[in-house]
């Protein structure tokens, strides 16, 4: 059996449900090959013993079980052992970051501009490549209208087959991120970081404030949003310097001082780096637009 692996999976965007078929195989059919799939397949064994071949490793996935095929340079082969196999396939697409590891570990934010929105509590999703399905009463109603669901054009069929689908991935989800102390640490802290943004915040102020080492409250943070509190501190004030420079008419100086910096030369450096403009040129593009 192949060793345990995790699917993480940026929520931002969410990932978009494609489409949903209902397969019967037979042991005599053979067996079938796929090279390069370009979307997520959740294999869900509904009846029989399925065999699947992922890059030379062999599964065998029973009724009741689920295999989650990711997309990428991956050699496929799959059959039926001993008896007719029926299952479903659920196929998903996902535009931002993912990867498959042992442990559970945050996908990178896939979206630039979040910072001024409310924190949300979950950013990744993880599922298990290969287990079996809980909650199989809550689930496989959701998979029987997904294979049902002839989409076309009709944007209404097109989300609500979506929500049909993120509420699914909801089932599926290794942890619940929301409900995790893990994560509501993360979120105290990102809702202190906005909320002090103007000020000067080290190490030392956050494990005052929240009586925790520094080195837990950065390992917090980055394990759930992917960030170190300085970065997401500072992709913050880039955020709010940019809506100052794009709404009023404050200068430069006085931007940089709103926004937490004492010295102008580093926050037009930061924000160069940032935007790939300097805070004038920024302003001046803007106003062309």
């Amino acid at each position: 059996m192949a060793q345990t692996a995790y699917i993480s999976l940026s929520c931002l965007p969410l990932p978009t449900f494609i489409e949903g078929r209902r397969v019967e195989l037979k042991p005599d059919d053979g067996k079938m090959n796929q090279v390069h799939l370009e979307y997520f397949v959740f294999a869900f064994v509904r009846q029989g013993r399925l065999v699947m071949v992922q890059d030379g490793v062999e599964q065998h996935i029973n009724s009741g079980e689920l295999f989650i095929m990711t997309p990428g340079y991956h050699k496929y082969m799959w059959w039926a052992e001993g008896a007719t196999v029926e299952l479903d396939w659920i196929y998903g697409y996902v535009a931002g970051d993912w990867h498959v590891q042992s442990s559970l570990t945050p996908a990178k934010n896939s979206m630039d501009t979040l910072m001024l929105h409310p924190p949300v509590p979950v950013q990744t999703l993880f599922l298990m490549q290969y287990h079996g399905v809980e909650e199989p009463e809550n689930v496989y109603p959701l998979v029987d209208q997904l294979v049902s669901k002839e989409l076309n054009c009709n944007s209404q069929q097109f989300f609500e087959a979506q929500e049909i689908f993120i509420k699914l991935l909801s089932y599926l989800q290794t942890q619940d991120n929301a409900k995790n102390e893990l994560t509501q640490m993360s979120l105290s802290i990102q809702r202190f970081l906005k909320k002090n943004f103007n000020k000067k915040i080290t190490a030392a102020t956050l494990s005052e404030h929240f009586d925790e080492r520094p080195n837990y409250i950065v390992r917090v943070l980055r394990q759930t949003i992917g960030l170190s509190p300085a970065e997401f501190l500072m992709q913050y004030r880039m955020e709010e310097a940019a809506q100052w420079l794009l709404n009023t008419e404050t200068s430069v100086e006085d931007i940089a001082l709103n926004v937490g910096f004492q010295n102008i030369y580093y926050f037009s450096t930061s924000f160069k780096k940032y935007t790939g403009v300097s805070p004038t040129k920024y302003r001046q593009n803007a106003k062309r637009d």
